[in-house]
């Protein structure tokens, strides 16, 4: 089971390093950025940063104590994300879904753009399982954004969109 955090003020490479000293299993999505260069730069170094800010994911059996004591132990001020906004129990992602997710967001599929539902204007989009490929036989919604097609797969209000054609999709 996975646990979604939103944490403030761009600090969640700080609390995952925390959570990883405590034991705990994290994950953030992370892309390659390209360096700002000046002429005389040679070598091309592609540093990996966090490609959601704010947004981190904690591998833990759902135990809301656990939860609460967390915040009020950590040095850095986080929000676990709830299922509807008058929710009193936190949102949590089945590890089969997550690994779906983390494997969209691998850092080394170039191009995953990730936006949030509301950024998507709530587009209507197919269920399909891509037949080819890196990402073969995952299942997700194609997708047309700003007039490419995509595969979109959500989890905790943010869409990772992949590049896709629709010739390695079939539709289920």
């Amino acid at each position: 089971m996975w646990i979604p955090i939103k944490t403030l003020y761009l600090n969640e490479l700080k609390v995952q390093d925390e959570l990883n000293r405590r034991g705990e299993e994290t994950f953030i999505p992370m892309r390659y950025e390209a360096p700002e260069l000046t002429p005389r730069e040679e070598l091309i170094k592609y540093p990996l940063v966090p490609a959601v800010h704010n947004l981190l994911f904690i591998h833990k059996q759902y135990d809301k104590k656990w939860c609460d004591n967390l915040k009020k132990e950590l040095d850095y001020p986080i929000n676990f994300i709830k299922t509807t906004s008058d929710a009193v129990d936190f949102a949590t992602i089945k590890d089969e879904e997550m690994n779906v997710f983390m494997k969209v967001c691998s850092p080394e599929h170039f191009g995953t753009k990730y936006k949030t539902l509301d950024e998507l204007n709530a587009k209507t989009g197919m269920l399909v399982r891509v037949k080819r490929g890196a990402l073969e036989g995952i299942v997700g919604k194609f997708v047309r954004y700003q007039k490419r097609h995509y595969i979109a797969i959500e989890t905790a209000g943010i869409c990772a969109l992949m590049t896709i054609r629709y010739s390695d999709v079939e539709v289920i």
